[in-house]
């Protein structure tokens, strides 16, 4: 285990007197004289306060403009694949995007991985690409050449949400929030703006002016029709053994709550889907008694099973044999299906995210902020028409028994010490608890294989903040440090529960927190391996009847091992 922290002591930015409006007020505002100017306005008129980014050539003129104009504060790290994290936890975080710099082709390959995280995790990030000139008679010799694609965005439109090119300064402004509506409605997404460099370096017309933003209104909500929820609730409390699976809940914290409140209105177990490696949000408090989470097997005994917003649903309700190539359903053949999502509004043909098709009885196309509160007044209104309280009261007892042995069990075995040699880590997360628990945590990434949701009391969805998405190494420290920078001006403790080929892939990022003196604590699971492998590797020598014995040549990190803390120091990162 390795240990690293970085920012200051309390987490806290002190000025040393507060600013004179007054005079602030009597100073204006400079005018743009170039499209860079005019881009780096807009992006702070919209609310973009951050600007991630490795330097590039390709957007020189925006560079010049955030730092000698005035614009979002520019974040820089020293590759573009952790600039795209960085956006992608602090979204997450902070419950708004930030606008990361991509230079033109190259810096685009680079951040490619972490561009398909967002997409999968469905997250907003405005992505700013840059190229050219356009105009060949404008191009350097051989290098603004091989920069330069037609059309850029190419390389990444099977997973964004939306990309363009504007072909005039004039049309950037329109292209910017076209591009942040869409990446921000329901379901969210990155989006792709390639930007040439001679708009960026054009002067602006003397009659140019930028468009009226409160004209240009967020797209609307998509609510549940009042007959599917008015048919939902009664088969809820028509049920003796529901179900609740829910997903991505935890990105509304009115869903959440709804939530919470339905379970308990209802006595129904509510499992939130987790992997080795992955847990896509916090979606139920984690020792709520009516979290059954560790007891799946309740599907496979369900008469109603309701989704909320499960990125694979088929996968949850049914049991695959990848070498048979065959699948058995575990709910019962009786059994009622119902699923809220809104997941098929974003799809490509590229990537198959969008997981196999599973058959439900009631699908409602509905955001959970909304759908959610509509369900659960209408099974306030039913209850006690429709719904058998007694019964409702014993299942409500039987669960939370149910889960209290699921929790003490948990807490047995995570708080015996080990005997000298790899920590467990399961008593790894115990005493990270132990150490952190007095603290208002934001465990930014990472789990330590479901073991922090086992042991750790995490009651909000903002204290746990999900996996990557597309299960792409690189993610961990680039998104840590984005939600350490959403809270830099907060006394929250920001927790990466970082797994150590993962780091391997950008470690670069922590120059990035150092530099930014950005709180954030590091806690390395230092396995050396690729422990995914390693088992993948297992079970087919397994299957074939081979010598395990050579299970971890190509697989693990070793010989020599990495010294994290080493690595951690000369990045500027206090380690131990």
């Amino acid at each position: 285990m390795f240990v690293a922290m970085s920012g200051t002591t309390d987490g806290i930015r002190v000025t040393d007197q507060a600013p004179d409006e007054e005079a602030i007020d009597a100073v204006e505002a400079p005018q743009p004289q170039y499209g860079s100017d005019m881009i780096a306005t807009l992006l702070e008129r919209l609310g973009i306060e951050y600007l991630s980014m490795s330097p590039g050539a390709t957007f020189r003129g925006l560079h010049d403009s955030l730092v000698n104009f005035g614009g979002p504060e520019i974040i820089e790290s020293l590759h573009e694949e952790i600039s795209v994290a960085i956006a992608h936890g602090y979204a997450k975080a902070a419950g708004r995007p930030l606008a990361v710099a991509l230079h033109d082709v190259v810096g685009l390959q680079h951040a490619t991985m972490a561009i398909f995280n967002a997409w999968c995790d469905r997250v907003p990030v405005l992505l700013l690409g840059a190229t050219g000139p356009m105009d060949a008679t404008k191009r350097r010799p051989w290098i603004d050449w091989i920069h330069t694609a037609n059309v850029q965005g190419q390389q990444v439109r099977d997973y964004v949400k939306w990309d363009d090119q504007p072909g005039s300064l004039e049309a950037i402004p329109e292209s910017l929030l076209q591009g942040l509506k869409l990446a921000t409605t329901e379901p969210t997404g990155p989006v792709y703006i390639c930007m040439d460099v001679d708009h960026q370096e054009q002067t602006l017309p003397a009659d140019f002016e930028l468009p009226e933003l409160e004209r240009f209104a967020a797209y609307g909500r998509s609510a549940a029709e009042p007959e599917a929820i008015d048919t939902l609730a009664r088969w809820l409390l028509g049920a003796e053994r529901p179900v609740i699976v829910a997903d991505l809940v935890g990105r509304s914290e009115a869903g959440f709550d709804a939530l919470v409140e339905l379970a308990e209105l209802l006595g129904a177990p509510v499992i939130d889907p987790e992997g080795e490696y992955w847990k896509n949000a916090l979606n139920f408090p984690t020792r709520h008694p009516l979290n059954l989470s560790g007891a799946p097997e309740l599907i496979g005994d369900a008469d109603v099973v309701l989704g909320l917003e499960v990125r694979d649903l088929f996968g949850v309700l049914n049991s695959v044999d990848v070498h048979a190539g065959k699948s058995v359903r575990l709910t019962p053949s009786d059994a009622r299906v119902a699923h809220i999502s809104v997941a098929h509004l974003l799809t490509r043909s590229w990537a198959q995210d969008f997981q196999r098709l599973q058959p439900v009885d009631l699908h409602i196309a509905a955001e959970l902020e909304l759908a959610l509160p509509q369900l659960l007044g209408r099974v306030r209104e039913l209850v006690g028409e429709h719904g058998d309280v007694a019964a409702i009261d014993q299942r409500r007892a039987r669960l939370s028994a149910q889960s209290a042995a699921l929790f003490a069990g948990w807490d047995a075995i995570a708080s015996e010490v080990p005997e000298p040699g790899p920590l467990p880590v399961s008593y790894v997360a115990h005493v990270v608890d132990q150490l952190t628990s007095g603290h208002d945590r934001v465990l930014a990434n990472g789990h330590l294989r479901n073991w922090a949701h086992r042991l750790w009391s995490i009651d909000r969805p903002d204290q746990y903040l999900g996996g990557q998405g597309g299960a792409g190494l690189g993610y961990g420290l680039g998104a840590s440090i984005g939600a350490a920078l959403a809270h830099r001006d907060s006394d929250r403790l920001v927790i990466d529960l970082q797994s150590d080929g993962d780091a391997l892939f950008t470690p670069s990022a922590l120059w990035t927190a150092a530099h930014y003196e950005l709180p954030l604590l590091i806690v390395v699971d230092d396995n050396r391996a690729y422990n995914n492998s390693v088992k993948h590797a297992d079970r087919v020598a397994v299957a074939r009847g081979r010598s395990r014995e050579n299970i971890v040549i190509g697989t693990t990190i070793d010989d020599p091992p990495i010294d994290f803390s080493l690595l951690a120091k000369s990045y500027g990162v206090h380690s131990e």
